[in-house]
């Protein structure tokens, strides 16, 4: 039998698990590790708000933030915006 031919005969019966597989199985879990820890230390960095330091959105803005295009009247019902007179 020719060299080539030994390697590439398979057997079932020899099958076994290989240092390469747990070699890859060890970096892998090298590679969690690690990026926990990152994503740890990309969170700490976080600055979040407490309750009261929240800003509350003003009568003229909307719930995304955005301005109104309409102004209310001194009636308080809205209308078109008046130019400034003057």
């Amino acid at each position: 039998m020719s060299p080539v031919a030994i390697l590439l005969a398979y057997n079932p019966d020899d099958v076994k698990p290989g240092w390469v597989a747990l070699v890859i199985v060890l970096l892998l879990a090298l590679a969690t590790f690690l990026l926990w820890r990152s994503m740890n230390t990309q969170l700490g960095k976080i600055q979040v708000p407490k309750r009261g330091e929240v800003p509350r959105p003003t009568d003229d803005t909307t719930p995304d933030g955005s301005a109104e295009s309409a102004v209310s009247d001194e009636d308080g019902e809205q209308g078109e915006e008046q130019p400034p007179k003057g």
